[in-house]
């Protein structure tokens, strides 16, 4: 239901009905163009236009202008004293309030009305339809329009239903930390130092990743291998310590099977 929003007098046209019979609102105070504003702002938001409400909207308006120019602005100064008051017009008034009382009991009734249907529906089941059903041909069934999206979302059905689930493939790395050890050695001891990013090849899996690190830690720790960097801006560089060895014995202070056939294939791929 529409409502009215002004300083003197905010709600719908119901109480507007009930001030105007109880003579609390005089119509000088109620801007008739702020309604009228309202009004088309209501109705343009509104998805399904209600013909005999804006038809009584504008019955109801249009008589309030005319009472209001009455009031306030007289045709010349010998009519200016027969003018009389909102509370002192007679005939005016009266007419619209009793279009108002019409309007609020077809309003009442049309409401009483609807809940008795809603009653009415909940209380008595549908009947069956006692008539056999009428075959239809493909042919005549008209073609509801369909937009490009409609089509993009059931392709998209389409997909989801037939493509298959993607298949794990899980292959155990078994690769020694010595191996990563060794190379991680080689590199330091063929060029001197190794920028540590470039140990992580493209393509390497996280358990490999993971066995690289663990092998400079190492080689950091028993080994010789010392980390540096010249400023906050350059990579971190391996770089072979004073007390690095040319050739790497990893079995006695790590503890590794140096008999074990070293991989130097590591995996690169991801599993």
């Amino acid at each position: 239901m529409f409502g009215i929003d002004l300083p003197a007098y905010h709600g719908p046209i119901d109480l507007l009905l009930y001030l105007i019979r109880r003579e609390e609102l005089p119509l000088e105070e109620i801007s008739l163009s702020r309604i009228t504003a309202q009004y088309l702002d209501y109705v343009s938001i509104l998805q399904e236009l209600d013909l005999d409400e804006v038809g009584e909207f504008i019955d109801i308006t249009s008589q309030l202008i005319e009472m209001k120019a009455k009031a306030v602005l007289p045709n010349d100064e010998e009519e200016a004293p027969q003018i009389l008051s909102m509370q002192e017009t007679g005939d005016g008034v009266e007419n619209l309030v009793d279009r108002l009382v019409q309007y609020k009991r077809f309003r009442d009734v049309a409401s009483l009305l609807d809940e008795q249907s809603r009653q009415w529906q909940l209380r008595f089941p549908r009947l069956a339809n006692d008539l056999p059903p009428r075959r239809l041909d493909a042919a005549d069934v008209p073609i509801a329009k369909v937009e490009v999206w409609d089509l993009v979302s059931a392709f998209g059905r389409i997909l989801k239903a037939k493509q298959k689930a993607p298949e794990h493939k899980l292959t155990y790395d078994n690769t020694p930390i010595h191996v990563y050890m060794e190379r991680i050695h080689g590199l330091v001891r063929d060029h001197g130092e190794v920028e540590l990013q470039n140990l992580f090849d493209l393509g390497m899996h996280k358990s490999g990743l993971v066995a690289m690190f663990l092998a400079t830690l190492e080689l950091t720790r028993h080994h010789g291998l010392l980390a540096q960097q010249r400023d906050a801006d350059t990579p971190l560089l391996l770089v072979a310590g004073p007390t690095f060895e040319e050739v790497l014995q990893v079995a006695a202070v790590d503890n590794l099977e140096a008999e074990a056939v070293a991989n130097s294939n590591m995996p690169v791929m991801p599993r």
